[in-house]
Formats: structure tokens, sequence, C-alpha cells
């Protein structure tokens, strides 16, 4: 077996769907299931005796959902990047998978090559969070009115601290138990890099420091 086989856990709470994606992932050499859960609880058990370069899961399950699992990840420290699939082009959905600290966030509908190559590209380190977010500017361009701004000034080793910490979906008062600040210093914080990034809000400023490589 390669070196370079990606190690994957699957997550998906519908019996058919799941056996359809092993069936599909099984397909490809580079792709070796470890583990497959009906939720996030389950998963987060799997965890213990298992160790997946990805988690590829459904984002709407019973007990703990993909955006859940994603957030229990984070509080156990556990760097394992998250995949979510989704059934609806739901805007509120993507916004909350990102700000929740998803790798990916895909529609159910994609090809199996987009979805294995997303895969791919999440371990890579990269993110894979379209063809849905490309679809939704094409439509919605003014959501992003940051797109045409410049490269940003560069953000200090705090600023930057604090944005992935709002990447992963932390309040400002979760960030500030965290890095042991004031709120309104956190807040401050976050103005001082909407400023920089040319952006309105945190979900602004997840998308933009998606783009340009910094979370």
């Amino acid at each position: 077996m390669s070196d370079n086989t990606i190690k994957l856990l699957l997550v998906e709470d519908q019996q058919l769907v799941r056996e359809g994606l092993k069936g599909l992932l099984a397909l490809h050499d580079d792709i070796r299931l470890v583990g497959e859960a009906s939720d996030g609880a389950e998963a987060l058990e799997l965890l213990a005796r298992e160790q997946p370069d990805v988690i590829l899961s459904d984002m709407r399950m019973p007990r703990l959902d993909g955006i859940g699992l994603i957030r229990a990840l984070a509080a156990r420290a556990l760097k394992i990047p998250v995949v979510l699939l989704t059934t609806f082009d739901d805007t509120a959905a993507f916004d909350e998978a990102v700000r929740a600290g998803a790798r990916g966030f895909l529609l159910k509908a994609i090809s199996p090559d987009t979805l294995v190559q997303a895969l791919r590209d999440v371990v890579g380190g990269s993110t894979a969070l379209r063809p849905l977010l490309t679809e939704r500017m094409e439509r919605a361009p003014v959501e992003r009115a940051f797109a045409a701004t410049p490269e940003p000034e560069p953000l200090s080793p705090k600023e930057l601290q604090v944005l992935r910490l709002v990447a992963s979906g932390r309040s400002n008062t979760e960030i500030a138990a965290l890095l042991g600040n004031s709120e309104g210093v956190i807040k401050n914080h976050c103005s001082a890099v909407f400023a920089k990034m040319g952006v309105r809000d945190r979900t602004q400023a997840v998308l933009r420091a998606i783009d340009l490589g910094w979370i």
C-alpha cells in the first residue's frame, strides 16, 4: 500500500447513502476507509483508536451533527480536517460551516470525481468550499464586497491568532478566555483585522482569509 494513501473516516446516518459512498471510495486506490459512523458522537468514539487523515461527514445528523463534530474536534485539539456534505444549497448552512472551521463544504449532487479530488485537496492542506462558494458569488457578488480589495496589510501574529479562532467558530468571549485577554481587547483585534482585510464582518473575514491561504 502506498505511503500516500489517504485514511478516511466516513460519518453518515443514512445507511444507503453510506454504503454508496463506501462503494465509490473503494474505486480509488489512494483512499482507504478506516472507519464509519452513523453520527458525530459515534465518530468521536472511533477516533480513540483510529487516526484518519480526513473525515467525510454529513452535515445534518441526529445526536451530534457535522458542525458539532468539528467543534468537538477543536475542543479536543484534534486537527483532523472535515469535509461536510449537504443536500441543500443553503447559504446559512455554508456560513455556519465556514465559521465552525470546515475545510470542505460540498453538495451531495457533485460528481464522484469532484468529491474524491476535494478529499485529496483537503488532505494536501487546501480547502474544498467550491463549487458551491463560486456559485454563490456568481449569484450574489454583493455579498463579497471585498473581492476587489488589493492585497491586504499583513496581520500581526496576535491578529492572525484571533482570526483563526474566529474561523473555528468561537465567540469573542471564548477567544478572550483562551488568550487571557479582556473581551474588549479581542473586539479591538477583530476590528483591526476587518479594517486591514477590507471586510465588514466575521464571515467575510473568514472567506477572505481562506482565499488568501491564511487559514
